[in-house]
């Protein structure tokens, strides 16, 4: 069995001052702000990558509130592939984020989170020839 595509990826740090972390991504950085979800910035640093800041209540701060995002085109599928593989992960995937997003949660060997997920947002920058996948 092939492994599945990883179509997008989206790195997420935590802050406790999201506006001054948010300035330097767009302002020093220069990327552009692709998504604004409240507590949470996304900015595209690639044509496929992307990197979002958030002040989250709850999320530890530092390397350790690191997470690594793989945004793949079908969670079900991939998360059946990785299950056949022996990902042990946090649960079954989820609609979270007031239905906007579809996903599932692992560590690596080293205890980075993992995470695949999809988004059902139609302001999220798609790749071409695609949209939201669930309504």
């Amino acid at each position: 069995m092939p492994r599945p595509f990883i179509e997008q990826n989206v790195t997420w740090f935590y802050s406790d001052d999201l506006e001054t972390h948010a300035a330097f991504y767009r302002d020093v950085m220069e990327l552009p702000q692709v998504l604004d979800q409240g507590v949470c910035r996304v900015f595209q640093v690639s044509p496929t990558g992307f990197l979002g800041v958030c002040n989250k209540e709850g999320r530890p701060r530092g390397t350790k509130g690191m997470m690594f995002t793989f945004l793949v085109e079908d969670v079900e599928e991939t998360y059946r592939h990785l299950l056949a593989k022996g990902v042990a992960f946090d649960g079954p995937p989820n609609m979270l984020g007031g239905r906007t997003v579809y996903s599932a949660f692992f560590k690596d060997p080293i205890g980075y989170w993992l995470e695949i997920q999809e988004f059902n947002d139609p302001r999220w920058p798609y790749p071409e020839g695609r949209g939201p996948r669930r309504g």
